[in-house]
């Protein structure tokens, strides 16, 4: 199960390109069956969460939370927030094009749920490449925008 909510009018994405990546990651990783909700969010809302559940004041790509120990009462396991008003900025900055950028913070995201940690500069980038490899196997490349 893999719902998903988008709730930004930044970057065109579509509900299955989303679970796509979930999945995606899931099965590269040896993980089962994905039970992880996907929220598609504005800045405003993404500094919210961050600030209310992690005490930082601040917007950011991409936030994942387990519910492993204690599901959801809809029986999710874990919950990606990402934001496709930072993914639409990221990508302007670099050339690059916002969906791929925004399925990046998805796969990032789910990484997370998994186990993955970027709290060294050698972790996230171990992190974000292979983030990048399960996009590429999907056909879905770093291309300009």
């Amino acid at each position: 199960m893999i719902p998903v909510v988008n709730r930004q009018r930044k970057v065109e994405i579509t509900d299955e390109d989303v679970r796509s990546v979930v999945q995606a990651v899931f099965t590269h990783e040896q993980a089962g069956d994905p039970n992880v909700s996907v929220a598609i969010v504005n800045d405003a809302t993404i500094r919210e969460v961050n600030r209310e559940h992690l005490d930082h004041d601040w917007a950011t790509d991409s936030i994942a939370f387990s519910y492993a120990d204690d599901p959801a009462p809809d029986g999710v396991d874990g919950e990606v927030v990402v934001s496709g008003e930072t993914a639409s900025r990221e990508a302007a900055a670099r050339g690059l094009d916002p969906r791929h950028e925004l399925l990046l913070y998805v796969a990032h995201g789910t990484l997370h749920l998994l186990g993955w940690d970027d709290d060294t500069p050698a972790r996230r980038l171990r992190m974000n490449a292979r983030a990048a490899q399960i996009l590429e196997s999907l056909g879905i490349h770093e291309q300009p925008s």
